[in-house]
């Protein structure tokens, strides 16, 4: 594998330009009404292009339907109109969701990519539901998308017996650009959902994203735009009362907060937050832990998902990560730690990045306060490549010591052996802990190839004994080992079946001294039809060593040892552009030294644009040799979108690990963009007796205004 490696550098040499698409733009001086009606004099003079091809199902094939944009914009704002013509009128229009941020796979779906310093490695998307659903996020290491941040500006939607039409206007002031490049990275993507077809304006490689910022195209002639003072100030207050608060809790609370945001430059922000307030974040969904290593939850918090593409390192999502917002603000189990102040700054001067993160905690029953420190700085080199440094101080676990430093190495290549993309990223870091008790260190490389017909991820590591990342997250340590996925795409543009994919993905983990501990393969096969509906089969073989025993569950011991078993897996969906779609997976054969048996029932429907429901439930049948248990998880989530700025949503959610069941209520009402209002109930029950009970709970009112100068 390493001489596979050696090969994939070895081939990085001659490439042949591909042609970009170009649009010239000018501003306007009348700025159209965004109503979501395209009115002709409105946008007369703005730039227009149809010229749009498939991606999938027919990659570079014209499109069955004809759509169209234009593009304007004035000092303040950009302005841009989608008209997405359909031969079935509005019987042809798929509009299931009004919610922010919702991929749910059922919705025809316009989007927008923006490249603002024109770089080829972070930028913007924007999207709208034909049922006028609002999608906004970061692009972070050239083509991954980030949607926990959310953007201030505003966008409609409308259908007529022609098809339907979005516009969109983005304040400016809601971007981070250089005012000096006069040309920005763009895309627009359509997906038509009752043909499962989708269409690009620029970027025509099916096995690329609409993300993919070096395949954008090019919008010329941006000038003129005014960030103004670039100041936000963004105060807010929330009132919270609980019910059998946890030690350390009041029960009832007041707490104001302030954030604010200053473009010390254009390209350079300054943001400074006191006394944080996270009481409008989403609850994190429950995840079932049946093994020997920290699981990993998502970030959710507004504060540090904005710029969050500056801090991410050597092109690692989960582990051996150096920085993980989330060990800041929340103790190791899991409840909050109160932010007293934070400070970032962020942004972009010339081929550099920085960001730059100091927070100051308070003291918990469980965890001190500190000073927690982040430091990141990345250069460009060569055409697509970066090196980069990452700095952290402080150990939110204790009132000792604790620092890492680290260096990672991203090489990308987009026009590899013509129109391919090769990337191999590689990072190398340096922990110090008090808490693990000495030093350590972690080096990892990724070679991803992400192309059509075949496909090839592959990630080696080295993770020292002692390396403990106080600020970041790893899950196991004294290891060394390689993961391998690839799989290889048909495609059938005129038959029932549409993908026929098989795949072979290995995992080895070996200890220090190269003796091999853990294994893990399986190969099988992806298939999806015309339609959307899809099935999943795999042969699975499997090693795990244990030093010792451990109980997997109360009474329930593995033994100390080498186990080795083998299973199967069958997955069948139907496609969710329907107002109703069903999954069902089951997973069978042996596990550790005895059997198992795993089954999910997932299901959703949408009967309108307002209502919506999913649920999901699970069974873990397990049975070793020192007993048998089962476990079962449960979530029902229900959303009402009376419009998309006002949201209502419950979710419930149940395992048989805690017992217990929990429900969030929320409701979101956004009269004008920026100025949010929530009320959120949380509450948990025991569920261990005949009856249930009701636990701790809390209901949060919450106020967040923003003023822009």
């Amino acid at each position: 594998m390493f001489r596979l490696q050696l090969q994939f550098l070895a081939l990085a040499l001659a490439v042949s330009p591909a042609s970009a698409a170009t649009l010239s733009v000018h501003p306007t001086a009348t700025p159209p009404v965004i109503d979501g009606v395209i009115d002709p004099a409105e946008w007369n003079g703005a730039a227009r292009s149809d010229a749009f091809l498939q991606i999938y199902p027919g990659e570079g094939a014209p499109p069955s339907e004809r759509t169209e944009f234009w593009f304007t914009y004035d000092r303040d704002n950009l302005y841009i109109a989608v008209r997405c013509h359909d031969s079935a009128g509005r019987a042809g229009i798929r509009a299931k969701s009004m919610q922010r941020d919702l991929f749910n796979g059922a919705d025809d779906i316009v989007q927008i990519v923006f490249d603002t310093f024109h770089r080829q490695s972070d930028g913007y998307y924007f999207g709208l539901t034909a049922a006028g659903g609002p999608i906004d996020g970061l692009v972070q290491n050239k083509s991954e998308y980030n949607n926990q941040w959310d953007a201030l500006w505003h966008g409609h939607v409308s259908h007529d017996d022609g098809g339907w039409s979005a516009e969109f206007a983005i304040p400016v002031k809601s971007l981070a650009f250089d005012p000096n490049n006069t040309a920005w990275g763009f895309e627009v993507e359509r997906t038509i959902r009752r043909k499962q077809e989708t269409v690009r304006w620029a970027n025509h490689i099916r096995a690329r994203r609409a993300y993919s910022l070096p395949d954008l195209g090019e919008l010329q002639g941006i000038t003129g735009l005014q960030q103004g003072r670039g100041l936000d100030i963004k105060p807010s207050a929330s009132v919270t009362s609980r019910s059998n608060p946890a030690p350390g809790q009041k029960e009832f609370e007041f707490k104001p907060s302030l954030d604010v945001v200053w473009q010390v430059r254009p390209t350079l922000a300054a943001t400074l937050t006191l006394n944080t307030d996270f009481a409008d974040a989403e609850v994190d969904e429950r995840q079932v832990n049946l093994t020997r290593f920290p699981l990993f939850f998502p970030e959710k918090r507004s504060f540090f998902n904005q710029d969050a593409s500056l801090f991410t390192f050597a092109g690692l999502e989960e582990d051996s990560l150096p920085f993980f917002s989330r060990r800041i603000g929340r103790a190791p189990n899991g409840t909050p730690v109160d932010i007293i102040a934070g400070a970032k700054l962020t942004g972009r001067a010339g081929p550099w990045t920085l960001g730059i993160l100091d927070v100051q905690t308070d003291d918990s029953l469980t965890t001190p306060g500190g000073n927690l420190f982040v430091g990141r700085i990345a250069r460009e080199v060569l055409d697509e490549s970066s090196v980069g440094l990452v700095v952290t101080e402080g150990d939110p676990r204790t009132d000792g010591g604790g620092h890492l430093i680290g260096t990672d190495f991203n090489y990308t290549n987009s026009e590899f052996n013509g129109s391919k993309t090769l990337r191999i990223m590689s990072g190398l870091q340096y922990s110090s802990s008090d808490f693990a008790g000495g030093d350590g260190t972690a080096a990892t490389v990724k070679i991803d190839y992400p192309n059509e017909p075949l496909t090839v991820f592959a990630t080696f590591r080295r993770i020292s004994e002692a390396f403990d990342p106080p600020l970041g997250f790893v899950s196991r340590t004294g290891v060394q080992g390689m993961h391998w996925t690839i799989w290889h795409d048909t495609y059938f543009e005129e038959k029932w079946l549409r993908i026929f994919e098989p795949f072979i993905e290995t995992d080895h983990t070996y200890d220090l001294d190269g003796h091999l501990l853990d294994y893990d393969y399986w190969a099988g096969i992806f298939a999806e039809t015309r339609d959307g509906d899809f099935t999943n089969f795999w042969f699975g073989s499997h090693q795990e060593t244990f030093d010792g025993s451990f109980d997997i569950w109360p009474g329930v011991a593995v033994p100390a040892g080498v186990h080795r078993w083998d299973d199967w897996q069958i997955e069948i969906g139907t496609a969710r552009k329907r107002p109703a779609d069903v999954y069902l997976r089951w997973r069978a054969g042996g596990y550790l030294n005895g059997d198992a048996d795993t089954y999910v029932l997932g299901a959703g429907w949408r009967p309108n644009a307002s209502l919506s429901f999913k649920t999901e439930s699970s069974l873990h049948d397990i049975r070793l040799p020192s007993g048998s248990f089962q476990v079962r998880t449960a979530n029902l989530k229900v959303s009402y979108t009376f419009s998309p700025d006002l949201q209502l949503s419950l979710l419930g959610q149940y395992d048989n690990i805690s017992n217990s069941l929990g429900a969030n209520f929320r409701l979101k009402w956004s009269p004008k963009p920026g100025n949010d209002f929530y009320f959120v109930i949380n509450q948990g029950y025991d569920t261990t007796g005949d009856s249930i009970r009701p636990t701790q709970g809390d209901v949060s009112l919450k106020g967040k205004w923003t003023f822009r100068f």
